[in-house]
C-alpha cells in the first residue's frame, strides 16, 4: 500500500506477436494463460512495460502458457528480459529462477539467476521445425521471478536494444503498434480508478457528463481493492458539507480493517456502481503514458493495454489526475515537488528545519493463516535477516510495514517494493525456522503478500 499510488487499467485479450523477418518478439504479458504469473504493470514507466511475475510467496506458481506464430522453420536462438532481484545471490541461490520451455524442449539456461539490471539474458538455441511454438514459463521458487519480454531469433548475432526509445520502438515495431485507435471523444477523462477517480467519475456522470474513466489494473479502488486491501478511512459527510462523502460511501467497501481476505474489500461492488451509470465508459488495464498539449492546455491522454499494447487515444476538454502521483500533471509539464517543506518556507511548527526529500513510504502488507498440519518455509539467506532481538513475532501485517521513505518513490519503485518484500520474506523465515516462538507458528502459512 502507499499514501498516493503509481500511475494508473478493458477487458484482458490475448495477442499472438507479429513476427519480423525471422525474429519474434514475445511479451511476457501477453500469454494467452498466465497460470500463477501476475501481471505487475507498476514499474512500466521505468522499464517500459509491464511484466508477468511469479509471486508465490516461496511456492512455485503454476506454469504459463501460450502458442506464437514463427515465421520460418529453423535453428532459433533464445533471449529473455529478466533480472535477478536480489544483488549478490547469483546462480542456486538467487530467489526469482524460472526455466523456458519450448514445444515440450525445457532450454539448458536458468532465468533470473544474474544479472541485476533488467538486461536480455541468452538462453541458447532451439530447432523449430514448424511454422508455430508453444512457450511455458515454469517457476522454480515461488519468490518473485520476472519475465519482461523472450526473443526467438534465427541471427545469434542480432542486438536487441534494453531501455528507453530504441527499446520501446522496438516493441512497437515488432508488435504492430502503428497509430493509437480514437477511444471517443468525451466531455472530462478520468485517469486512475481508485477511490478519489471512481467517485469523480461517478459525481461527473451524474452531473450528465460523458466520461471514460481509466485504470491500469484489473479492478477499481486503488488501495481499498482486493490488490493492496486498505480500508477506507477520512472524515466524510462533515459539516458544513454533509453531503460530501455520499458517492464515496457507495463505493468504498463496508468492512474494516487492513490485510483483510479479499472479499472484505468488495471489488465487484466498485464495479458495480460505476457500471451502471450509462454517462460512464471504463477502461480497466490501460495505462496512460503519454500526455498531448496545445500550448498549456492537455487536448489528449494515450493509454496501452497492459496486456496486448494496444493503444488508445482519449480526448476532452477536462481532464482529472486520479493516479496518486499526480502522473498526468507531470506529463504535462505542470510544476512538482517531492519531499516535506521547511519551517523556512511555511512557518509550520511541526516541520523539519529545512526541507527535504522524505516522502511517506511504500507498504507491503501481508497475513498468515492457521493450517491443520505443521507447514514449512524455506530458508530465504538473500532477504532480510533477523534475530531474537529485532524479529517481528507477529501473524501479519498492516500498512506499518513501510520502506522507502528516504528513496525516490518514483524512479526506485521496484527497488523499494522488493525490499519491503525481503523484509516480510526474512521476518516469516525467522519465525518459522528459528525463532524461540517457531512452535506457535509451526501450523501457519502466508496466507496473502501484496506485491502491489
Amino acid at each position: 500500500m502507499r499514501s498516493y499510488q503509481i500511475l494508473l487499467s478493458c477487458f484482458v485479450m490475448a495477442i499472438t506477436p507479429i513476427a519480423t523477418g525471422a525474429t519474434v518478439l514475445v511479451e511476457a504479458e501477453s500469454f494467452s494463460n498466465t497460470g500463477g504469473w501476475s501481471v505487475d504493470q507498476q514499474f512500466t514507466d521505468q522499464m517500459g512495460s509491464p511484466i508477468l511475475l511469479a509471486h508465490g510467496m516461496g511456492v512455485p506458481v503454476k506454469i504459463a502458457t501460450t502458442k506464437v506464430n514463427i515465421p520460418e522453420p529453423g535453428q532459433y536462438h533464445i533471449w529473455v528480459r529478466t533480472r535477478n532481484w536480489v544483488k549478490g545471490f547469483d546462480g542456486n541461490n538467487a530467489p526469482g529462477r524460472f526455466q523456458l520451455i519450448i514445444n515440450g524442449k525445457t532450454l539448458d539456461a536458468t532465468f533470473g539467476s544474474k544479472g541485476y539490471d533488467w538486461h536480455w539474458q541468452y538462453g541458447g538455441s532451439i530447432k523449430i521445425d514448424r511454422k508455430s511454438a508453444a512457450l511455458k514459463l515454469k517457476d522454480l521458487t515461488g519468490f518473485d521471478g520476472r519475465c519482461d519480454a523472450i526473443v526467438l531469433s534465427t541471427d545469434k548475432n542480432i542486438t536487441l536494444p534494453n531501455e528507453g526509445k530504441p527499446m520501446a520502438d522496438f516493441r512497437k515495431q515488432m508488435l504492430n503498434i502503428n497509430q493509437p485507435k480514437n477511444a471517443g471523444q468525451f466531455d472530462i477523462v478520468v485517469i486512475g480508478g481508485g477511490i478519489a477517480g471512481s467517485s469523480a467519475a461517478v459525481t461527473a456522470a451524474r452531473l450528465g457528463m460523458k466520461v471514460a474513466l481509466i485504470q491500469n489494473r484489473p479492478v477499481l479502488g486503488g488501495n481499498n481493492s482486493s490488490e493492496v486491501r486498505v480500508h477506507v478511512g477520512g472524515e466524510r459527510n462533515q459539516k458544513p458539507y454533509p453531503n460530501l462523502g455520499h458517492v464515496t460511501n457507495e463505493i468504498a467497501s463496508t468492512p474494516r480493517g487492513n490485510a483483510q481476505p479479499a472479499a472484505n474489500y468488495q471489488d465487484e461492488k466498485k464495479i458495480a456502481v460505476v457500471t451502471a451509470e450509462k454517462n460512464i465508459e471504463l477502461f480497466l488495464n490501460t495505462h496512460v503514458f503519454k500526455v498531448e498539449m496545445d500550448a498549456q492546455k492537455i487536448k489528449a491522454v494515450v493509454g496501452k493495454n497492459i496486456t496486448t499494447s494496444k493503444e488508445l487515444r482519449f480526448t476532452a476538454p477536462l481532464f482529472v489526475d486520479c493516479t496518486g502521483d499526480g502522473t498526468i500533471g507531470y506529463l504535462a509539464g505542470a510544476h512538482w515537488k517531492m519531499g516535506r517543506e521547511g519551517k523556512d518556507e511555511t512557518g509550520e511548527p511541526g516541520a523539519p528545519e529545512k526541507g527535504d526529500k522524505m516522502t511517506m513510504g511504500t507498504s507491503v502488507q501481508w497475513y498468515s493463516v492457521e493450517s491443520k498440519e505443521e507447514t514449512s518455509f524455506p530458508d530465504c539467506p538473500w532477504a532480510m535477516q533477523f534475530n531474537e532481538q529485532n524479529c517481528q513475532k507477529v501473524k501479519m501485517g498492516e500498512w506499518d510495514w513501510e520502506t522507502g521513505m528516504n528513496r525516490d518513490q518514483i524512479t526506485e519503485f521496484e527497488y523499494i517494493r522488493d525490499h519491503g518484500l525481503r523484509v516480510v520474506y526474512g521476518n516469516w523465515a525467522y519465525l518459522k525456522n528459528m525463532s524461540t516462538l517457531k512452535k506457535q507458528f509451526a501450523k501457519r502459512k502466508l496466507g496473502w503478500v501484496a506485491y502491489i
